[in-house]
């Protein structure tokens, strides 16, 4: 598979707590969230505020494999006289993940991160998952060792984890009051021999995964009030505003809200869709749906992944897009730049007056019972400091990705019971309650 660029950097708040008795915990109301930061927010511990936001974005293009999402400082929260302390953690959000895991003590091979390790012999509510010959352990990626499940991950591009699978309690941001609701008995990786390809400085402590395994979260939160859906929207890039990642009744959709079918391929975790092709402005190009369609060999089709940070088309549907946008801007009498010449790894820049925004073209993809609408400012980067702006898109030669540059300003709600994608636009910046 060709690579894939996942550096599109949010922070999440998720708490393991220690607890000495089950007993204490809060009724789960099925109000569920995370805290979202982006990677180049003033409110991340990684902000570099001399960059520029054509910088950051170029940053952020440059960053390999993950995307991190890092938690604020939670205070030890007494619920009840039983629970000593939560300890706070921090992910990175993979659609495509099969197991949450955060490095854990002790740690053989372990990145730097910016909490202390989580140490299971500190929280009585965890336990190890164990397995024999009769209760083996569950899919492919784990086997067992001394009555224990092991498991091994790998992801594109060379980084893996290696660990133990295990059960602890995680505590959720609520909407009810702004306490935390308790979810006991998640499984999740304690990772003890952790590699990463690129650079790791600001990584959070795991991976949370939302893909379609078992053991994935959006799969285990079904059986704890999350209805089977989980939703988010995201603010631009270079906003300072927080989001959220909601579960279950949490979700609120407002205005025209479109679905399409999520296709459910055995043994793939992404969120496929169909696209069926694409229309620059009011001209629908008129590709055949067999360009987006996924083959036998398991490469091509479409999926949704906010871990790429900027939306890739497969390279013949990409050149066709590029043809359109150089023809409409030439009849615009746009000037075209080099993009190499600004230094960008873009492929398509012009010469940049406020008065352009006028002219800026919308690109809609026409899926299977939708039409997803992406307007201009999710489209272009704007370079203010270089003059210039350029398509925020680039070619690879395997599968079509959306991305979450494009997926600003839309709330994109997954249901994995009925295998279902819903989304309508909405201003990202005011989703900033829990």
């Amino acid at each position: 598979m060709g690579k894939v660029i996942h550096s599109y950097v949010i922070f999440l708040l998720l708490m393991s707590i220690l607890l000495f008795s089950f007993e204490t915990i809060v009724a789960l109301k099925r109000i569920l969230s995370f805290e979202l930061i982006y990677h180049h927010s003033p409110r991340s511990p990684v902000y570099n505020p001399n960059l520029t936001d054509s910088q950051r974005f170029e940053e952020s293009l440059r960053l390999s494999e993950n995307r991190f999402l890092k938690l604020n400082n939670v205070e030890p929260t007494p619920v009840g006289h039983e629970i000593t302390t939560i300890r706070p953690l921090s992910f990175t959000i993979k659609h495509c993940s099969y197991l949450t895991w955060t490095q854990c003590k002790p740690c053989i091979n372990c990145y730097v991160q910016n909490e202390p390790y989580f140490d299971p012999r500190q929280s009585p509510s965890f336990v190890d998952v164990s397995c024999s010959d009769q209760n083996p352990c569950p899919q492919r990626y784990y086997h067992c060792i001394n009555n224990r499940c092991h498991y091994q991950i790998s992801y594109i591009g060379g980084s893996r984890t290696i660990g133990t699978l295990s059960k602890d309690t995680f505590g959720f941001h609520s909407s009810h009051g702004g306490h935390l609701e308790f979810v006991e008995g998640l499984a999740f990786g304690c990772s003890h021999d952790t590699h990463l390809t690129s650079d790791h400085h600001g990584y959070p402590s795991g991976v949370m995964a939302l893909g379609l395994s078992e053991e994935s979260f959006a799969r285990q939160l079904i059986n704890h009030g999350s209805q089977g859906r989980f939703s988010y929207c995201l603010p631009p890039v270079g906003s300072n505003s927080i989001s959220f990642l909601r579960f279950g009744s949490n979700i609120v959709q407002r205005g025209p809200v479109q679905t399409t079918p999520i296709i459910p391929i055995q043994g793939v975790c992404f969120y496929y869709i169909t696209l069926n092709d694409i229309s620059v402005g009011n001209k629908r190009l008129g590709f055949e749906p067999r360009m987006f369609a996924r083959k036998p060999n398991g490469s091509g089709g479409f999926y949704v992944d906010s871990g790429s940070f900027i939306t890739y088309l497969i390279t013949p549907a990409f050149e066709r897009v590029r043809k359109e946008l150089r023809d409409y801007f030439r009849h615009k009498k746009l000037v075209e730049v080099d993009p190499q010449r600004y230094k960008t790894n873009l492929k398509l820049c012009w010469l940049f007056q406020p008065s352009y925004e006028s002219l800026m073209p919308s690109i809609t993809l026409h899926l299977q019972g939708a039409q997803m609408h992406i307007m201009w400012r999710e489209l272009f980067l704007i370079a203010w400091t270089k003059g210039i702006f350029c398509f925020a898109m680039l070619p690879q030669d395997n599968s079509s990705i959306l991305g979450a540059y494009q997926q600003a300003n839309t709330r994109f709600t997954f249901d994995v019971l009925q295998s279902q994608l819903a989304f309508n636009p909405e201003n990202c910046e005011h989703d900033s309650q829990p």
